[in-house]
C-alpha cells in the first residue's frame, strides 16, 4: 500500500479562483471526518473533498456541478496509486467561471500537485 507520510498543502490559482489542496493519510471513516473538519473553511464557496480506504472510497462536489470536483480529487488519488489518504480542496470564487472542463482540470491538477507534495 502506498500512502503519504505526512500531511501536505497546495494553493493555486485559476482564473482569480483560489484552490487550496490539504492531503493526508487517513486509517478509518472516522478519521476522514476529522480531518475534513480540521481543514475546510466555512467561509469558502466549495470545500470538496474525495478519499480512498482500500476498497471504499467516497467523493463529494459540494454544490460544484456534478462529478466536475470529487470525482476528479478521486481520480487525482488514484492515478498516483495511493490508498488510505483523502484530499479536501477549498475554492474561493474569483468571478470568472471556469466551465466544466475547466473545473474538473483545476480540481484534479490542484489534487494532483498536493498529493506529489
Amino acid at each position: 500500500m502506498r500512502t503519504l507520510a505526512s500531511q501536505a498543502t497546495q494553493e493555486v490559482i485559476i482564473k482569480r479562483s483560489r484552490f487550496v489542496a490539504h492531503a493526508a493519510r487517513v486509517d478509518s471513516q472516522a478519521e476522514t471526518l476529522d480531518f475534513y473538519e480540521s481543514v475546510i473553511d466555512a467561509s469558502a464557496t466549495h470545500n470538496c473533498w474525495a478519499w480512498r480506504l482500500d476498497y471504499l472510497y467516497r467523493f463529494n462536489d459540494d454544490g460544484e456541478p456534478a462529478s466536475t470536483a470529487g470525482r476528479p480529487i478521486l481520480s487525482a488519488i488514484e492515478g498516483k496509486e495511493l490508498d488510505h489518504v483523502m484530499v479536501v480542496v477549498t475554492r474561493y470564487f474569483g468571478g470568472i467561471k471556469l466551465g466544466i472542463g475547466g473545473l474538473v482540470r483545476a480540481y484534479s491538477g490542484v489534487a494532483a500537485r498536493c498529493l506529489d507534495a
